[in-house]
């Protein structure tokens, strides 16, 4: 067995940090909007034996996963959360896919200082490591993609088919998290079309350049069967996913047609359906809006969280383009950078904070060749003894990691607070596990209703329409009104009801009453021996109130 080399253990002990870094206090800030709904979604999906494919609700990918937890009784925060930690975890042993390869004469690929330096960003960087710790489907598409991109520039430059398929598995993957997934294949084409024609830019001549590109198109055809076993490998791994849970019945063949169907051409109208044709297309526009604003939004984002990374990912491109000779690699992972933060703006529906993780993921492999450069400067000046030079590389390295350090003591440990630049508006307080234990305890396995909602906005005429996405249009304000405490009243088990108004409350109201402020008083009155609870459900001002039996 070979041993491992110098780099490929500082990779693996930056891993091991960055798999320490995303499970410490993992369960710790309560749920997200967006993570209660998947976490709703998927324990009704497990009571009702069914789970099939929905836009509304994003990719399959965590539903699947959250499946096969939540049947094992793995019900906790920390605990729904743990598939993306670990993926976010793991995500730095990516960079042993872009170094450079050794026995070669070419250059290309990551340096070893680059590909340490790659881990590091990987792991630390506050937007990933604060999205690895929420049940989102950004940082498992982001790292797929990097991942997808990484076997097959090794799959290139070492000629190995078995690098080949497991990008393909991994941009099954990536097909399978979220919604997301055709803007990162259309940044795939910019960059793509970026790279090839940077010769043009440079001034080569363009007969070297056609010939180039016949080169590539004839090493295409050259691996036709690899590449279409490839294909076969992506379809299959995504097909896996999209499939219907609970809809095949051996006794009935064509319950199996069905199911193939609805996991794959289905799936496919459906998304065309909601994402594209249901927002774009005359006369709805639905969640249609203006590209500036998001784009401005996402940047801002960028700025606050990882003011670092965005500055070494800017001198990291300019350095590897104008340094003499060319970096594929670097420059195709700059370009998707650059795509993303066009395009994922474009595709997104809510101007929010994790849109940043798309293009930060990519933007990681030139902010690495500029970190790398940063730490090469500091030790050549301290070998050669140039002191100023050598302050001046040590202040941007502490300024960088003051920064990132800072980041994350205040954003992703800390409580989160109105004006954080990672959380976003739907994200509760640290106050609401308080209720959410009084909950726990006061629920029974007993007969009867054990959680009432009360008033027009939290009341649904049947609680059953809000078992799977999409939330008929009826129930949508008060499915969302909801949120989060929804994930934590349906992990209890609780059998729920609703009423319009605090008159309805019966002479023996269930075990937790849940109302809005303005019905506070009047839910107040009919009910005795109840302890009251006041629930920020959010960073804005929205609030519930919670009386327990006591």
């Amino acid at each position: 067995m070979r041993r491992l080399d110098r780099v490929e253990r500082a990779v693996v002990a930056v891993t091991a940090i960055a798999l320490v870094v995303r499970l410490v206090g993992l369960g710790a800030r309560p749920f997200h909007w967006d993570e209660a709904r998947v976490g709703y979604w998927t324990l009704r999906s497990l009571e009702t034996g069914a789970y099939e494919y929905r836009p509304v609700a994003g990719g399959p990918f965590l539903y699947v996963v959250g499946r096969r937890l939540f049947a094992l009784g793995l019900t906790g925060d920390a605990a729904a959360r743990l598939p993306v930690a670990l993926i976010g975890g793991l995500l730095p042993l990516a960079a042993l896919l872009f170094r450079r390869v050794r026995d070669r004469a070419s250059r290309s690929g990551l340096s070893d200082t680059e590909t340490v330096a790659l881990a590091l960003l990987l792991a630390l960087a506050p937007p990933l490591l604060y999205y690895s710790r929420v049940l989102r489907g950004d940082l498992p598409l982001a790292a797929f993609s990097l991942v997808a991109v990484g076997f097959a520039w090794r799959a290139r430059r070492r000629e190995r088919r078995r690098a080949l398929y497991a990008g393909a598995a991994a941009f099954g993957l990536a097909l399978a998290t979220s919604g997301f997934a055709p803007a990162v294949v259309g940044c795939w084409l910019v960059a793509g079309l970026l790279t090839i024609d940077e010769g043009r830019v440079r001034g080569a001549d363009p007969t070297a350049i056609r010939a180039r590109v016949r080169a590539g198109l004839d090493a295409v055809a050259d691996r036709s069967v690899a590449l279409l076993r490839a294909v076969v490998v992506t379809v299959a791994v995504a097909i896996a996913f999209y499939l219907p849970r609970g809809r095949v019945d051996l006794a009935e063949p064509a319950s199996l047609l069905a199911a193939l169907e609805a996991g794959t051409t289905g799936a496919g109208r459906r998304f065309l359906a909601v994402r594209v044709l249901g927002r774009h297309a005359p006369p709805t526009y639905t969640n249609d809006h203006a590209l500036l604003p998001f784009v401005a939004g996402t940047t801002d984002v960028l700025l606050a969280a990882a003011l670092p990374v965005v500055g070494l990912a800017v001198w990291g491109f300019f350095r590897a383009r104008y340094a003499g000779r060319s970096r594929p690699l670097v420059n195709f992972a700059a370009y998707w950078a650059g795509a993303g933060l066009l395009l994922f703006p474009m595709a997104t529906e809510v101007n929010q904070p994790w849109v940043a993780v798309h293009v930060l993921a990519p933007a990681t492999v030139p902010a690495a060749v500029g970190l790398g450069a940063l730490w090469n400067a500091a030790r050549e000046s301290l070998a050669d003894d140039r002191a100023a030079r050598l302050a001046a590389a040590l202040l941007l390295l502490s300024a960088a990691g003051v920064h990132t350090g800072a980041v994350v003591a205040g954003e992703v440990y800390d409580a989160p607070e109105a004006g954080d630049a990672l959380p976003g508006y739907a994200q509760p307080g640290s106050e609401f596990r308080a209720p959410v234990a009084a909950i726990e305890r006061a629920v029974t396995d007993g007969e009867g209703i054990d959680v009432l909602y009360v008033g027009a906005d939290l009341a649904v005429a049947d609680e059953s329409a809000l078992d799977r996405p999409p939330v008929p249009e009826s129930a949508r304000d008060a499915f969302s009104a909801r949120l989060p405490l929804a994930w934590y009243v349906e992990r209890t088990g609780a059998e729920t009801a609703s009423v319009d108004a605090p008159s309805a409350v019966g002479e023996s109201p269930p075990s937790v009453v849940v109302t809005t402020p303005e019905h506070r008083r009047a839910v107040g009155d009919r009910l005795s021996g109840y302890e009251r609870y006041e629930v920020e459900q959010g960073l804005t001002n929205r609030r519930l109130v919670v009386f327990v039996a006591s």
